[in-house]
């Protein structure tokens, strides 16, 4: 006889692996036959099983691709929380305040991120707009506000019932924010017209490298393990 245990990928957002017989979440988890009760965890870009038994405040790494298994918990857990409530706060300046002041022949012109969607819109391109939308504007301020939520409800010690779905929605969030590949597309444009015009960085242009500043800070020290425990003990 073989005894099994769930030692695999799951293939949601509660982490790489289950290694106990109860999952985290309704996603299917691959079963492999085991002889002992060993803890392993799934690469996450190759998906090569590997032991976590990573010494206290070190990662470990897939022997294989070298990428990072398993890292130590953050010493400031609720950095997460801080960072998602100061871009909630950036979030509105950083999209209604103009970005860049242009001008030519005498000429003025600023615009905002909200308005270079309408402008978008205006200009026959729909899907352009709904994607930059999605991903410049939705994706983030949901990002935001998932990863703000989940640290709340851990710093208050109270996990409700959608806690679960709030952790996959928040990873799923987190690869369709792309609200740097907009910021990349300003500053192209900045260098571009500094010779034909006089460009003005404005103030909207400071609250935007802030709201991205915290959008990292919320994807780098967001633990999902930390958040599935407390799932898990929730009772």
């Amino acid at each position: 006889t073989k005894s099994w245990t769930v030692a695999g990928a799951c293939s949601g957002a509660c982490s790489a692996a289950a290694p106990t017989f109860l999952p985290r979440c309704s996603n299917a988890i691959r079963r492999l036959p085991m002889t002992t009760q060993t803890a392993m965890l799934a690469c996450p870009d190759c998906d090569l099983l590997v032991e976590a038994a990573p010494k206290p405040g070190l990662r470990a790494h897939c022997p294989r691709c070298n990428a990072v298994v398993a890292q130590p918990a953050s010493r400031f857990p609720q950095l997460s929380l801080a960072a998602g409530l100061t871009g909630l706060i950036l979030f509105v300046p950083a999209t209604a305040l103009p970005i860049m002041q242009f001008t030519l022949a005498g000429q003025t012109g600023s615009n905002t991120l909200a308005e270079g969607v309408l402008r978008l819109w205006h200009e026959g391109f729909p899907l352009l707009s709904l994607l930059v939308l999605l991903c410049s504007l939705l994706a983030p301020l949901m990002h935001l506000l998932l990863n703000s939520y989940i640290g709340l409800c851990q710093y208050r010690r109270r996990i409700p019932g959608n806690f679960a779905s709030s952790i996959k929605l928040a990873h799923f969030m987190q690869h369709w924010s792309m609200l740097e590949v907009y910021a990349i597309g300003i500053l192209v444009a900045y260098v571009k017209m500094m010779d034909d015009g006089d460009v003005e960085i404005l103030s909207g242009s400071y609250c935007l490298a802030g709201l991205m500043l915290s959008l990292i800070i919320c994807a780098q020290s967001f633990d999902s393990e930390r958040a599935w425990r407390d799932w898990e003990q929730r009772a």
